[in-house]
């Protein structure tokens, strides 16, 4: 785990998202980013979603039609972390953890050099006795596979509760969208990373 904290996020410290739209940051104007775009080098320091098109994004993501065996999605920024549940509401529930939720925020603020809509999906695998997660892997990867690590990780935070003594369901998928918005520089990333890898000691 301290492999993937202290030399990965190196990888990115140079490369920007392109994104279409007009404004500058969290000002006025609408800023689009389409889902899982590749991230390419650009100097150009672009523009980033404010706070009320964010809000629009999530509404998006959470109102859309579920899919096959979603049980729940997550909205991720460095400032914040919502999930909603959007099936089996009878039988299984997450206890809440707020500092949790937003430790893996703050996880995905060395990566705010870009501006980027990532998207993913996780199936998550249950032992049918206790509830507890026995195997969580990626079912739909999104571009960054720092992204992915970090999302699958925090599925083994979360304290599963059930409503009755059975374990239902015992398999299920979890879908995820992180937006990295440019708020930093490099030095600034590598601050944030140096005292992430501190903390970890």
């Amino acid at each position: 785990m301290r492999f993937f904290l202290t030399v990965i996020p190196v990888a990115l410290l140079a490369v920007a998202c392109q994104t279409t739209g007009t404004g500058q940051g969290a000002g006025s104007g609408t800023t689009a980013l389409v889902v899982n775009q590749p991230i390419k080098g650009d100097a150009a320091h672009g523009t980033y979603p404010s706070d009320s098109e964010l809000a629009a994004m999530r509404e998006a993501f959470f109102n859309r039609a579920p899919e096959n065996e979603e049980v729940f999605r997550v909205f991720v920024t460095s400032d914040g972390f919502v999930r909603k549940q959007i099936a089996f509401n009878e039988n299984i529930s997450v206890k809440e953890d707020l500092a949790g939720d937003q430790a893996i925020a703050e996880e995905f603020r060395k990566f705010d050099m870009v501006n980027s809509l990532q998207e993913g999906q996780i199936r998550v695998e249950l032992y049918p006795t206790t509830g507890k997660p026995y195997r969580v892997r990626q079912s739909k990867p999104s571009i960054m596979k720092e992204t992915d690590k970090i999302m699958s990780d925090d599925i083994t935070r979360w304290q599963l509760q059930f409503a009755k003594t059975e374990i239902v369901p015992k398999d299920f998928r979890v879908s995820y969208q992180v937006v990295l918005r440019k708020k930093i520089t490099r030095e600034q990333a590598l601050k944030i990373l140096s005292e992430q890898n501190k903390k970890k000691k």
